[in-house]
């Protein structure tokens, strides 16, 4: 005889469940860049570049341990959007301050990745491991994200929001034909085989293709949104601080 699934086996959306994990992340998130902002130069830096290792340490951890039983194309790649966002522009603005990589990581975590913690696409409850793992992934892009913002002093710009929508396309750009030649679902834009399953926010958006582009559209509005405050209410020398602490300032 089976049993049911108890409530530690399920994750069930805007549940007491749901509002405890989007507050304790909440917490972690804010951490690093509290900490960041109270130590001397040379200590950031350290504090800075551990953060940066850990999104890399984590994310290649986490795509191992996910495919360990074997890897299946159309699920197990490291090619959704929050893979390179945790993998590749993370650690690199955190480490290089170059721009294409910290406009992706304010943008994309902004627009994007809040949407994880918002409407997750998670069944597993807390007695799964991906239960902890999908938290723990969004926590540290977006730990990485606002301490861009709050220690380092990265602003957005119109030239910002540009560079993102750049990488964007080239992102789509990639992730389309592969989406067309595994059958999978990466970036939430392809039309997966029928044992994939699709989010329920994005099925909502109707059938393929026109939620795919009805996704990016939302993107790229999403991309406005969140530009829109820095440029209406922010001071204009806040505007063009330095691009990073400590370092000589660049133009946005």
């Amino acid at each position: 005889m089976t049993s049911s699934p108890g409530a530690w086996d399920v994750f069930v959306p805007f549940s007491v469940l749901h509002a405890l994990a989007v507050v304790v992340c909440v917490a972690l998130i804010a951490a690093p860049s509290l900490l960041g902002r109270s130590l001397r130069a040379n200590s950031e830096v350290i504090l800075r570049r551990s953060l940066a290792a850990l999104a890399v340490g984590y994310w290649l951890a986490y795509n191992i341990l996910w495919n360990w039983h074997g890897l299946d194309l159309r699920t197990g790649l490291p090619l959704q959007l929050c893979d390179f966002n945790g993998l590749i522009m993370a650690p690199l603005a955190l480490i290089t301050g170059c721009r294409w990589a910290r406009a992706p990581l304010y943008f994309w975590t902004a627009a994007l990745t809040l949407q994880a913690f918002v409407q997750p696409a998670l069944g597993a409850g807390p007695a799964s491991p991906v239960f902890w793992a999908f938290w723990t992934a969004h926590t540290i892009i977006a730990a990485c994200a606002v301490y861009d913002v709050a220690v380092l002093g990265f602003r957005p710009s119109w030239n910002d929001l540009g560079r993102v929508l750049l990488v964007s396309a080239a992102y789509v750009a990639l992730i389309v034909p592969v989406n067309h030649w595994l059958g999978s679902d990466y970036g939430y834009i392809g039309n997966p085989a029928p044992d994939i399953a699709v989010p329920p926010f994005v099925l909502m958006l109707g059938p393929w293709p026109q939620r795919a582009v009805i996704l990016v559209v939302l993107a790229v509005l999403g991309f406005v949104v969140v530009l829109l405050p820095w440029r209406l209410f922010a001071p204009p020398a806040k505007l063009h601080a330095p691009g990073m602490r400590g370092w000589k300032p660049r133009s946005p």
